[in-house]
């Protein structure tokens, strides 16, 4: 291994995005074989976006069903090239064009200047073509995507089981997403098209093929290993190859049109999640040296990690570098619905939006689509883990068939090697629920799981992406896949199950790769932007089209959610919402919110032994009450915020021990020791009693510790309510952890009583409001009365907090970035769960410092 200067070097390959100029329309299926029957048919041309899809082009209203399955959909392109790239008469090693295809859904036949060149059927495979010997200086590029109900509609033999997630039994022979196509979930728009890039790539002297990346951490040494088919051109030999990865470099050998090796990085930089650590990063290309020319082939960022997962006693707890990590996010949808892809510039808002909340593991499911380059690259950066589905859900797949067989082969295959190089990734798995749904359907356990899922799949992982742990399913592992004290499991025991939030307890999940599941209210500005109204009815069809259920029940998720209002509050939330409308939305936005929190509160507990939960989903799919933890333009919704605190990797969470008392964790996740107070305090209506404690607390780097309560205050308080011996002496539990200078480092609120707190009239609020900079204000919020669940109505400006708890006679800084270029007034309101009044503030002038003051 030599350390050498960085150097700039001449790209392997000069690649060309297709991107404009496409136009697309609509035939029946069927009626043209090929392009050169469109000359007669009466098709009706229209612009086209590639990557892109014909819903993305065409669709606008998400109510309306798409049926884009029904048709043939054909897209054109006219493109030209000089004429020192036309390889007139094509040379055998002389330099090569390929068009490269990085997906096309569904069913897809693409010809290049009249020749048909590719037939594709699997929207999840990417594809080069050599297209040397037919490139002329211009060209017709014709890709037809063939109906997909034609296709299905063919006899194929019976599953051993049918899912209600579809409508169509036969999808599970097509390779293709379910979203879109799963009638209860997502809208009835069916992507159809380009929806990968499509480029030309052109090399003079080298062409590369077949490239695999893998770095991997033992111990303080980093391994980075390469391999990839070379072939010099134009006459040209490969004398030479070395993989370079930061400053350090090392030859490969080069034999049989192959480069190999592997470089090994003594005390390497190690990448982590961003919760445990800086996920470090190390450029890593191959340079090949052919006919005295130095080429180069940017092979991306890679990150050394070593990953591993316990197991035993029924335990998923997962380690990266060594160190236990409790991974918490949500299952990831897509970015945009339509288009299945986001641009880099929309898909980093929301991803740094998901890290700055807390998440550190967003899980790729098998009902939606592998996600783009830029999604992992970005994750890779911002240190967040990716549990990756491999995209098969539900269905009975027809693994046995040979065809079916090979292509789902080339489809793993080409997923491992792209995501190889990824320090990001954590897991693969199977699939979703086909285990599940097999026992559910009382299959035995010999039919849960199948050769492909439980030793190809596994085998193909080992030899594209070692070190990286599988899994056949979710859920996994317990005496049936459904049982959630063991192994993998999918926890709507709180959420949709209607349990009691001492589930959470007494469930003893162990690793929620799906979980709680809430139809999430938005925000009143988000409502009014969706409906026109703060308050629609909620029986109005348009708002119950944005609320999730599940196939073939009777119930949807807005009951769901009514359970916990009830549970919660103590209060009914039919004749809630029939006498005050905008209330039952503040509860039910507060509802949710809560009973996530109070579950992370239970799983982060050291004793738990959950080593990770990921709520069901991040994003909604639609404009609103989803399941989304954001809305579907990323809007962060009150569960959001209430996650982002349960989330901190400081964090100091209570939990009900019942006759026990309270149970206050401290967590700390960060790689130096902390060193801090904890603080508790009763208050009775509203105010400040005499209860109150501290105590100084140590815990360890990535350590956690766990303290009574009772023993804190030295005495008996009833704390939880739990003996009830007369009325309750307090009806808000206060716990916080203060820095060596007294600052609050984190802050948890028990309610023994419940929710439904005393309307406190006349509070003393003050709310000061300055410019601290030109688009970002400072604004100071203090009560002489707590504050319950304080939300916040802002336009044109994001709070770095919101939904929150404020405790009497604590200032509570808020910092407000504005989301316009030159803002010239700010203003904002102020309301509490328990609170009458509304509490305004407004500062003019983007630089100035004055404010109004509202008590």
């Amino acid at each position: 291994m030599t350390k050498l200067p960085p150097e700039t070097r001449a790209a392997l390959c000069a690649m060309r995005a297709l991107d404009s100029g496409w136009q697309l329309a609509r035939t029946p299926a069927g009626a043209c074989a090929a392009p050169d029957a469109l000359a007669g048919f009466p098709a009706e041309w229209r612009a086209a976006s590639v990557p892109g899809t014909v819903a993305g082009d065409l669709h606008t209203d998400l109510d309306t069903p798409g049926n884009y399955d029904a048709d043939d959909w054909w897209y054109r392109l006219d493109f030209a090239i000089s004429e020192s790239q036309t390889p007139h008469v094509p040379l055998p090693g002389g330099p090569r064009h390929w068009l490269r295809f990085e997906g096309l859904a569904t069913l897809a036949q693409v010809w290049l200047n009249g020749t048909q060149i590719l037939d594709s059927r699997n929207m999840f495979r990417a594809h080069a073509i050599d297209v040397t010997a037919l490139l002329q200086a211009r060209n017709h590029l014709a890709i037809a995507f063939r109906s997909l109900d034609a296709a299905l509609a063919a006899r194929r033999p019976r599953p051993r089981w049918k899912t209600a997630l579809v409508a169509t039994q036969n999808l599970r022979w097509a390779r293709t997403t379910l979203l879109g196509r799963m009638p209860a979930w997502t809208p009835a728009i069916e992507p159809v098209g380009p929806w990968g890039a499509i480029t030309l790539a052109s090399a003079e002297r080298v062409s590369i093929a077949n490239l695999a990346v893998t770095a991997w951490a033992e111990g303080p040494r980093g391994h980075v290993r390469i391999r990839a088919n070379v072939e010099a051109l134009g006459g040209l030999a490969i004398e030479g190859a070395r993989l370079r990865v930061g400053e350090y470099a090392c030859g490969l050998a080069v034999e049989g049109g192959s480069v190999s090796g592997e470089l090994a990085i003594d005390d390497a930089p190690l990448w982590w999640p961003h919760t445990h650590g800086a996920p470090q990063l190390l450029g890593c290309r191959l340079e090949i040296e052919a006919g005295g020319h130095l080429v180069t082939h940017d092979c991306g960022s890679i990150g050394f990690k070593a990953v591993a997962v316990d197991a035993g006693g029924g335990h998923v707890r997962f380690s990266v570098n060594g160190v236990p990590v409790f991974c918490r996010g949500a299952v990831w949808t897509t970015a945009d619905l339509l288009r299945l892809r986001a641009e880099p510039g929309h898909l980093r808002a929301i991803l740094e939006g998901a890290r700055d909340a807390g998440v550190n593991m967003l899980r790729i499911g098998g009902t939606m689509a592998y996600e783009s380059d830029d999604f992992y690259a970005l994750c890779d950066e911002l240190g967040i883990l990716v549990w990756q589905d491999f995209m098969f859900a539900n269905m009975d797949y027809p693994v046995g068939d040979p065809d079916f067989r090979a292509e789902i082969e080339l489809e793993v295959a080409g997923q491992l090697a792209r995501l190889a190089g990824h320090p990001c990734v954590a897991a693969y798995c199977g699939g979703s629920e086909i285990a599940q749904q097999a026992a559910m359907l009382g299959l035995p356990e010999s039919e849960w799981c199948n050769e492909f899922f439980a030793a190809a799949l596994p085998g193909m992982v080992e030899a594209h992406h070692p070190h990286i742990p599988y899994f056949p399913s979710t859920p996994w592992g317990g005496a049936l896949p459904i049982h959630v004290g063991t192994g993998l499991a999918h926890y709507y025991g709180v959420g949709a199950y209607r349990r009691p939030l001492a589930d959470l307890k007494s469930a003893r999940v162990k690793f929620a790769t799906e979980c709680l599941g809430f139809s999430n209210v938005p925000d009143a500005v988000a409502i009014e932007r969706i409906h026109g109204t703060p308050t629609p009815a909620t029986h109005h069809p348009r708002w119950k089209a944005g609320v999730p259920r599940d196939a073939g029940s009777g119930y949807d998720f807005e009951d769901v959610r009514d359970f916990y209002v009830q549970a919660l509050f103590g209060q009914d939330p039919v004749q809630l919402r029939a006498r005050d409308l905008e209330r039952y939305y503040a509860v039910s936005r507060v509802a949710s919110g809560e009973a996530m929190q109070r579950a992370y509160s239970e799983w982060r507990a050291p004793a738990s032994g959950c080593g990770g939960a990921l709520v069901w989903f991040y994003r909604d799919l639609r404009p609103g009450a989803g399941w989304g933890i954001t809305g579907s333009d990323g809007r962060p919704k009150a569960a959001w915020w209430y996650l982002k605190r349960a989330w901190t990797p400081v964090a100091l969470r209570v939990t009900d021990e019942g006759l026990d008392g309270l149970a206050i964790h401290v967590l700390n996740e960060s790689a130096v020791p902390l060193e801090s107070t904890v603080e508790i305090e009763m208050l009775s209506d509203g105010r400040p009693s005499a209860t109150r404690a501290s105590r100084a607390v140590s815990v360890a780097a990535h350590g956690a510790a766990s303290l009574s309560g009772d023993a804190l205050l030295g005495h008996f308080t009833d704390s939880t309510n739990a003996y009830r011996f007369g009325p309750p002496k307090h009806d808000v539990v206060v716990v916080r952890l203060l820095d060596p200078s007294g600052a609050v480092m984190a802050e948890d609120f028990h309610f023994p009583t419940g929710l439904d707190l005393p309307r406190q009239h006349g509070a003393q609020v003050e709310c000061t409001a300055r410019w601290e900079r030109p688009g970002v204000v400072r604004v100071t919020l203090k009560s002489d009365v707590f504050l319950q669940s304080v939300a916040i109505d802002c336009v044109g400006f994001a709070p770095d907090d919101n939904y929150f708890h404020l405790a009497p006679g604590r200032e509570k800084h808020l910092v407000f970035t504005s989301d316009r270029p030159a803002p010239a007034e700010f203003q904002a309101a102020f309301t509490a769960l328990n609170a009458v009044e509304t509490v305004n503030v407004r500062v003019n002038g983007s630089r100035r410092s004055e404010h109004d003051e509202t008590r």
